[in-house]
């Protein structure tokens, strides 16, 4: 993978005006209670933008260390609102799609709840 790097002023631009849609759910594993999450970011584009400007940007998105870095961050920071207690080390996959409107930045999280067994999750404790 080719990592890139690109001005970081317009990307938090466009994350801080960004639709977001998150969810998540918490689930009982051997090892103990784990979050499962996903964050949905839509960056807004120029209506101008064409499709190649768009698949472009994209592949710059999935590529540049302050898209991903942001992009994670804001993720995590959703799955710990989210989940029903302190969350610990995630572990994350991110995907960048060119649609209509600009780019969809999806980030699936996974992360362990911190002093949270799977015993203690099961039903009528």
């Amino acid at each position: 993978m080719v990592v890139a790097r690109a001005t970081d002023a317009r990307w938090r631009e466009l994350f801080e005006s960004a639709d977001t849609v998150s969810e998540g759910a918490l689930r009982s594993e051997a090892a103990g209670a784990v979050w499962y999450g996903s964050s949905s970011f839509v960056l807004s584009l120029r209506a101008s933008d064409t499709d190649e400007t768009r698949a472009f940007l994209a592949e710059v998105a999935g590529r540049d260390v302050h898209v991903r870095l942001r992009a994670l961050r804001a993720a995590c920071r959703e799955a710990s609102l989210r989940a029903p207690g302190p969350l610990g080390s995630a572990t994350c996959e991110m995907r960048v799609v060119a649609e209509s409107r600009g780019l969809r930045i999806d980030v699936d999280v996974q992360a362990p709840l911190i002093g949270v067994t799977a015993a203690a999750l099961k039903p009528g404790r």
